[in-house]
């Protein structure tokens, strides 16, 4: 007798959490300002938990603020004078702490939130943005660049934005308990502001040297990128030609470059941070000393002391905090500027705001006295005309970089023509829309490209909505039905990162 064991129940997956929608939000345009401004778009499209997180963050640190006069009354009026009861005085000395807890999760999490949508929505502009550049622009971008600005620039904007709640939260703390040391003890309050304008100049030159160091960085982590980028799609190329120990030493080189540039950076944080930090330490050590004397002669109460030690503890974790958030603003400047730099790049082949839509076509196609070059100093094509009739097949021949592609590309609009016109059946292409010009224009590029799916979902990427048949009969008569069906799961197989697992002649 075989006896199988029954497998356990396996518990539900816990439900995904709910996709934010996908917003189109544009930064403010240069003119605005600096990158803060630029910014600013971004936030109010979050307006509600903005507001959330400030408003938190205002009333959870001003009720902290209250916690030391609370405590300067337990101590001189409950303790020492005894002219008031205990009770009250404990009760509201709980509730000031348990509220204090309770608003600095809230202004965490609202303000972690607000990182995240601000990250998600300029994540999705970036590559929205990219998805409308022209191919002529794409051209002057590196791969390894366009990966590092969507990715660790905007995670360097997304860790400043979660902290900015906790900033104001600070201010309010800073100003409140201003009020009550300076109604306590004006001397002792003038010891502690003496510390503010050697902070204030710290603050002005770890702006000037993290600005750059923290710009180079990210451009380092960008070109040791696009090493690997190269590398990996490379692959077969460089282990056809045996330079494995070459792309071992380019990729050396990149992260020697990168690793220093870290070390700088890591070297200036190191420096201004400490130093920063110890000034507030300081100024409690004065106050412990010249406070101490205070209250042996008398001069002030022992509750009194009490506050502005409590104080001066209490904007201890305030100004590390505003500490690293100068460090981290400059850190985001840079990421932002660089993302904002590829936001601002506009393409150079635009689609009039009166285009139309292109009618069926029926094949004419007409280049008249068409000059264009990939730069400007060098023309591919000059006074370059033909017509093909409709249904006429035509065969270009020329030498290598003649503008045989080129002609190509020119058709649908990827490139502009700087003199003379392109006319299908006797329209400019510049006077219709993208989108009815290129559904009706099919180009096969040289340099076969497939997405890691399956079969099915390549052959009908410019047409999604394409049926089962339709698929079928466009792989017949590209002359592939055949070698897909003995593919193991036919057009449901998946073909790996750009196809590689298919030959060159296969993924054509």
């Amino acid at each position: 007798m075989t006896v199988v064991a029954k497998p356990e129940a396996q518990p539900p997956p816990p439900p995904a959490p709910r996709q934010p929608p996908v917003r189109h939000v544009e930064p403010a345009p240069p003119e605005a300002g600096g990158w803060i401004r630029r910014m600013l778009p971004y936030l109010a499209a979050h307006r509600r938990n903005v507001g959330i997180a400030l408003g938190v963050s205002i009333v959870g640190q001003a009720i902290a603020a209250l916690s030391p006069v609370v405590q300067k009354v337990l101590i001189d009026d409950v303790i020492v004078n005894q002219t008031k009861p205990l009770a009250p005085w404990l009760i509201l000395l709980l509730v000031t702490g348990f509220a204090s807890a309770a608003t600095a999760y809230f202004r965490r999490f609202r303000g972690g939130r607000i990182g995240l949508d601000v990250q998600y929505d300029m994540r999705n502009g970036v590559y929205e943005h990219l998805q409308r550049l022209d191919f002529a622009r794409h051209d002057d971008m590196q791969t390894g660049q366009l990966v590092t600005r969507a990715n660790s620039d905007i995670t360097l904007v997304q860790s400043f934005l979660s902290q900015l709640p906790m900033a104001l939260g600070n201010i309010v703390l800073f100003v409140v308990a201003l009020f009550f040391m300076v109604r306590a003890s004006v001397p002792l309050t003038l010891l502690v502001l003496l510390s503010l304008p050697s902070l204030g100049a710290l603050s002005v030159r770890l702006r000037r040297v993290l600005f750059p160091a923290t710009w180079d960085s990210q451009q380092r982590e960008a070109e040791m990128g696009g090493v690997v980028e190269e590398a990996v799609t490379g692959v077969r190329v460089v282990k056809a030609f045996g330079q494995e120990d070459y792309e071992m030493e380019r990729m050396a080189g990149a992260t020697g470059t990168l690793y220093r540039s870290r070390l700088r950076l890591v070297r200036l944080t190191a420096r201004f941070t400490p130093t920063m930090q110890a000034i507030p330490t300081l100024a409690q050590l004065g106050v412990i000393t010249i406070g101490g004397y205070e209250v042996i002669q008398g001069t002030i109460s022992l509750g009194t002391y009490l506050l502005f030690s409590s104080y001066l503890v209490q904007l201890l974790a305030p100004v590390r905090l505003m500490t690293g958030l100068f460090a981290s603003a400059q850190q985001a400047r840079a990421g932002a500027e660089r993302v904002l730099e590829v936001l601002d790049s506009n393409p150079l082949v635009v689609e009039k705001p009166d285009a139309e839509t292109l009618p069926p076509l029926r094949g004419a196609i007409e280049l008249d006295q068409v000059s264009f070059g990939y730069l400007r100093s060098d023309p591919v094509l000059r006074d370059f005309s033909l017509s093909i009739a409709p249904g006429e097949r035509l065969a270009l021949v020329g030498a290598s970089g003649s503008g045989k592609s080129t002609i190509a590309l020119l058709l649908p609009r990827f490139y502009e023509v700087t003199a003379g016109a392109i006319r299908l059946d006797g329209v400019d292409v510049r006077d219709v829309t993208f989108d009815s010009l290129r559904r009706q224009v099919g180009v096969v590029f040289e340099e076969s490209f497939l997405f890691s799916a399956d079969v099915r979902s390549n052959i009908a990427y410019g047409r999604p909505d394409a049926t089962d048949d339709e698929i079928e009969a466009a792989a017949r008569a590209a002359e592939a039905h055949g070698f897909i069906m003995n593919l193991p799961d036919g057009y449901a197989t998946v073909v790996g990162e750009r196809g590689l697992t298919l030959s060159g002649g296969q993924r054509q």
